[in-house]
């Protein structure tokens, strides 16, 4: 059982990370070349922590009714998927995923291709992998190592959520409906880059 902030901070940075590389392989197989993803220029998709943070704290005292859980956590995926695809469009004036060439989608923001995985990963997710995670917390790692380490998380979450946004702010983004993560993480590495130099 997930209680203390401490818990929850831990499991939103790990499956961030963990989102982060599962989209990296998705796409890198599926683009047959090395494709980042996500919105930030570290490894990490803030969109995974959230959502099964959010899972754990709504959900974690019903894991008996496993089939209810699942059909919740399609229907909780599929509302925040949405949402903050059109939360980021809105802010951006940029599509970040777009579904439109998958069957059973809706306005290109969810389709029923990847809902479907995001039920099950999730419900895994509540059943094995925070267990796992938060015994790690505890057996793996002393309580003030692990305090220091999650304080310096943080701090490089927020150093790279600030020049992220700084960034995409500063640059041209592509427009349309496409998915257009791969542009934007290019033009953003060619903006700092020239900064740098």
């Amino acid at each position: 059982m997930v209680r203390t902030t401490q818990e929850y901070l831990f499991l939103f940075f790990s499956y961030a990370f963990l989102g982060w590389c599962m989209e990296m392989i998705y796409m890198s197989i599926r683009e047959k070349r090395i494709t980042k993803r996500g919105f930030f220029l570290g490894p990490c998709c803030p969109i995974y922590g959230f959502g099964l943070v959010g899972i754990t704290m709504l959900l974690q005292h019903t894991k008996s009714h496993f089939f209810l859980t699942f059909l919740t956590i399609i229907i909780l995926c599929s509302f925040f998927e949405y949402a903050v695809s059109a939360l980021m469009e809105r802010v951006f004036h940029t599509r970040w995923w777009d579904y439109h060439d998958m069957k059973y989608n809706i306005r290109g923001r969810i389709c029923l291709e990847t809902i479907l995985p995001f039920g099950i990963l999730g419900s895994f997710a509540l059943y094995h992998i925070n267990p796992f995670l938060i015994q790690i917390v505890y057996l793996r790692i002393s309580i003030g190592i692990s305090n220091k380490l999650l304080a310096g998380v943080i701090v490089l979450f927020l150093i790279d959520l600030t020049v992220s946004v700084c960034v995409l702010h500063t640059i041209s983004l592509p427009q349309g409906e496409a998915d257009h993560t791969a542009e934007i993480s290019k033009r953003v590495r060619e903006a700092l880059t020239k900064r740098l130099q």
